[in-house]
């Protein structure tokens, strides 16, 4: 058997992982995580893709040793640890920088990662005193000012908040600090409370070889609000980098992953183009989340799941120049309120839509579902593609089938 590569919980985008390195001859070997519920997404672990799947469990290390690993890669936030612990330990050469393993996950430490590398970095404290918060805010003139508060480990914006100038941040704040996460099932010792970054904000998706940032996807974000969470996604649309139009932004991504001390493997950068310029919102030191390696491929003939072959197996991203072939929109789903879900049929007519591309929706009648609030509430996405006009076209009606969802209390 060739040697394998290494997914630790393969599960959300990192499903898509063992098949594309088995389509270059690489096996793969998954390492599940212990009391996770990590919402489906429609992504269930396939078990026939990978050789062999090992829980995660004392000796891991040994037990991985035995397979001398090709690489080691997480499949989502939170095998991120366990990845980067096994990585130093059985494949060092292909380590990011351990000194900055915690900034690359507290959305805290990140901001102070970048400051002192000289890079433009948001106001941000984390602190569980609320006093503490207040005075911060004073000394940092942010009384009038927008906030955000949010955990400082967490993924798919759970529990994000946008406080409106005046607005009532404790109420927030002493949230996360009560509230246990839906997916680790774990409290927050602290709360991260921040400046408001206002823009247009875009996920740049990069794969790192040897030090050097490769651009995979640029996508810009369409969100709508839930009451102080601006965290709705309505739709998302895959873009081409025009440096002209949009400034500085790659440039930016790429200081922010030298002063995070990434140097190889995949990175979810959220980056808000202000009118100050580019701003780091939070980076993850693995692939975007969802069923987006498809969509990525079609509009750009490649993803981060690719280039990350390319890394680890020919030792550099062979697809250096981003190249934007096609429109795609991922819609995303809406539950309008809490409660039962009885006709999820009305949104069969998807299937029928001109600009399709793939179909995701995570319910079925019978189901509880939560009222959309973020990513981790979206009951489905649906992957539209090609001409532009026709796509937001589709978009309408799309909306107008999710418009007759009945969901009772």
């Amino acid at each position: 058997m060739n040697r394998p590569v290494v997914i630790v919980d393969p599960l959300s985008s990192g499903i898509e992982l063992a098949p594309t390195f088995k389509a270059r001859g690489i096996p793969a070997i998954a390492v599940t995580l212990e009391n996770q519920e990590w919402p489906e997404f429609g992504s269930k672990m396939q078990t026939s893709d990978f050789v062999d799947i090992i829980p995660n469990q004392s000796d891991i290390e040994k037990l991985i040793k035995k397979y001398d690993p090709v690489a080691i890669i997480p499949g989502t936030e939170e095998g991120i640890p366990l990845a980067e612990h096994l990585t130093g330990i059985l494949t060092p050469q292909f380590a990011n920088d351990p000194q900055k393993s915690l900034h690359r996950s507290h959305k805290s430490l990140m901001q102070k990662a970048l400051e002192e590398a000289g890079v433009p970095a948001l106001k941000t404290l984390h602190t569980a005193s609320e006093s503490e918060a207040e005075t911060w805010i004073e000394e940092n003139g942010l009384q009038n000012c927008p906030l955000v508060i949010k955990p400082p480990l967490s993924s798919g914006s759970e529990k994000v908040f946008h406080i409106p100038v005046s607005g009532d941040w404790k109420k927030a704040f002493n949230l996360i600090l009560t509230e246990p996460s839906v997916i680790s099932g774990k409290r927050s010792e602290t709360a991260v409370i921040q400046e408001q970054a206002v823009g247009t904000e875009f996920a740049v998706g990069t794969v790192s070889a040897n030090g050097r940032h490769f651009l995979a996807h640029l996508i810009k974000y369409n969100k709508t609000s839930s009451g102080e969470r601006k965290t709705v996604f309505d739709h998302v649309e895959f873009v081409p980098y025009n440096k002209e139009a949009l400034g500085d932004l790659f440039d930016y991504t790429q200081k922010a992953l030298d002063a995070l001390g990434i140097r190889w493997g995949a990175a979810h950068n959220e980056i808000m183009l202000t009118k100050s310029g580019p701003r780091l919102i939070e980076s993850s030191s693995r692939m975007i989340g969802g069923p987006v390696v498809g969509f990525a491929r079609e509009a750009t003939g490649s993803s981060q799941a690719d280039k990350l072959v390319e890394a680890y197996v020919d030792g550099d991203v062979l697809t250096k120049e981003y190249v934007f072939k096609k429109t795609v929109v991922p819609v995303f789903l809406k539950a309008l309120t809490s409660g039962t879900a009885s006709n999820v049929e009305v949104l069969d007519g998807i299937s029928d839509l001109p600009t399709l591309l793939s179909k995701h929706v995570w319910i079925k009648n019978g189901d509880r579902v939560s009222q959309t609030v973020d990513y981790l509430t979206s009951i489905g996405i649906v992957g539209l593609a090609g001409d532009r006009e026709s796509i937001f076209l589709d978009y309408k009606k799309i909306r107008s089938m999710e418009s007759r969802l009945v969901i009772t209390q």
